[in-house]
């Protein structure tokens, strides 16, 4: 299994100067976040030669600030669908097989969840079959239990996954955001194996994120939390063979959280090696 930073744990450097210091640092790869990119000055050309002669594995992560693919505001739901669009086309240029995409939230608290059902999956067949043309896979990514938030749990995304039905779509997941269903409500011995569950209900994982946490906070370097999911990991090993992204960042403090992290990537990858 190959881990993969998000290009974010080091998002006060410039991205070409973060990519360096990830592959002198022995990482398997990079999650390239748009905002990111967006603030590199480099050609996505002379990127990708970059990471090719790096020898970097990569996916990329949709744009998420101020993005909604289901908002009420016809013209933010418009922009959200075209930067959606965009980012595939992103991909495509940088050799990027893999891309994780937001689903549409609420506008409002006073919306009802079943009013954007029709809305999602329009704009996910738009973005699948966008993907199907370049020879993309996207992962949708199922999110945190919050307010507003209308695809929390798989069966939320397998019936947009049925309904769509194209081999381009599938499954983000984020093992921190499963956590979210459960923290506070069972034993910490038991988280475990309750995402261990909610893991096998999802249909076509593309692509997984992973990340600490605490009861009070979802994303937080893989030291820093309160939990070990490499139980989840040794799960997902038995059928998954893509790439792991590791999520959770401190603005200020990347480098330490970087060699932090690579640590326990480190012990992750010999556990998971005596299986």
């Amino acid at each position: 299994m190959d881990f993969l930073l998000s290009s974010n744990i080091l998002i006060d450097f410039p991205l070409k100067d973060a990519l360096e210091i990830f592959a002198q640092k022995k990482v398997d790869g990079v999650e390239i976040w748009v905002e990111h990119l967006w603030k590199e000055r480099s050609s996505l050309e002379d990127l990708r030669g970059f990471m090719d002669s790096m020898g970097l594995k990569r996916t990329l992560h949709a744009p998420t600030r101020d993005v909604n693919i289901t908002s009420s505001n016809p013209g933010i739901k418009a922009e959200s669908v075209r930067q959606t669009l965009e980012a595939l086309e992103i991909a495509y240029r940088l050799g990027i097989e893999v891309v994780t995409v937001h689903p549409g939230h609420m506008s409002s608290s006073k919306d009802s969840p079943e009013d954007f059902f029709e809305e999602q999956t329009q704009a996910l067949f738009r973005i699948g079959k966008k993907a199907k043309e370049l020879g993309i896979k996207v992962g949708v990514e199922v999110m945190e239990r919050k307010p507003g938030e209308l695809v929390i749990a798989p069966e939320d995304l397998n019936a947009l996954l049925d309904i769509v039905n194209l081999d381009s779509l599938g499954t983000t997941f984020d093992i921190a955001h499963a956590a979210t269903h459960y923290k506070g409500s069972i034993e910490p011995a038991q988280l475990n194996v309750s995402i261990v569950d909610y893991m096998k209900r999802l249909k076509k994982i593309y692509n997984v994120h992973v990340s600490n946490s605490s009861l009070e906070k979802v994303h937080l370097p893989l030291s820093r939390g309160a939990y070990d999911f490499l139980p989840v990991l040794k799960e997902l090993s038995q059928f998954y063979r893509g790439t792991v992204s590791i999520e959770g960042f401190v603005p200020g403090d990347g480098m330490r959280v970087l060699e932090e992290n690579m640590n326990v990537i480190h012990r992750w990858k010999e556990a998971l090696s005596n299986l």
